[in-house]
Order: C-alpha cells, then sequence, then structure tokens
C-alpha cells in the first residue's frame, strides 16, 4: 500500500454516545482527542452514534491516507472495491476488501473536520 498508509483508527458504533463517553472516559480513564455530538475519538479508538459507512453497525477499521483519489485509483484494479470513493465532512474514504471479505476503510482527512480538538 506504500508507506504513507498508516493506521488511523477504529469505530465502535454505540445506541447513547454519552453513556458510552462517560464508561470510556471515567472508567477506563481515556482521553478525548476530538469530538462532536455523534462522534468521540480517542487515541486510535473512537465511538459513532451516527449512520454506519459499512452498513452493519460492526467495528470499522481505517487506515489513513496523504491522497484518497490517487490511492483509490492505484488500489481499483488490485483489490476489490466495497464502497466506491465518497466525500464527507470529515474527508474522503472508501472501502476495500481484506482476504476474509471485510471491509477496511482508507481514508484521507479534511483540514477543518466538524469534530473540535479537545484540550491541547
Amino acid at each position: 500500500m506504500g508507506s504513507k498508509t498508516r493506521f488511523g483508527f477504529v469505530v465502535e458504533y454505540v445506541k447513547d454516545i454519552e453513556a458510552a463517553k462517560r464508561f470510556y472516559v471515567g472508567v477506563l480513564g481515556l482521553e478525548i482527542q476530538r469530538q462532536h455530538p455523534s462522534f468521540i475519538q480517542f487515541e486510535t479508538f473512537a465511538l459513532a452514534s451516527d449512520e454506519p459507512l459499512g452498513g452493519t453497525g460492526e467495528d470499522e477499521l481505517y487506515w489513513l491516507v496523504d491522497d484518497a483519489e490517487n490511492t483509490y485509483a492505484r488500489l481499483s484494479d488490485q483489490v476489490d472495491i466495497s464502497m466506491p470513493l465518497k466525500q464527507f465532512p470529515f474527508g474522503k474514504v472508501f472501502g476495500i476488501l481484506d482476504p476474509d471479505g471485510r471491509t477496511r476503510f482508507l481514508l484521507e482527512l479534511v483540514k477543518n473536520r466538524p469534530s473540535q480538538a479537545v484540550g491541547a
């Protein structure tokens, strides 16, 4: 995949994001890096309460890339594309199938994401 692909985070979809936030912050002691009403990001783990990109609600794995369009073009003839390249407020993302048929997402984050950095 090239040296510019790096692990981003796992997204876990939850029914009650505030209850999940209290658990992961209050019980496990995780520190929030970014948050939005439907998204909370820790270091390499995130919670979301919106619609899953994969459609199943199962945990989603994201790898970060610097240029989603070029990566998409480069990988299109090497792997099965499970979700075409799409633009979202948080960035450009597409899905590919791993050898076991699970979707793995490649994401180019936009500079001004809708979630806000916490602390600093």
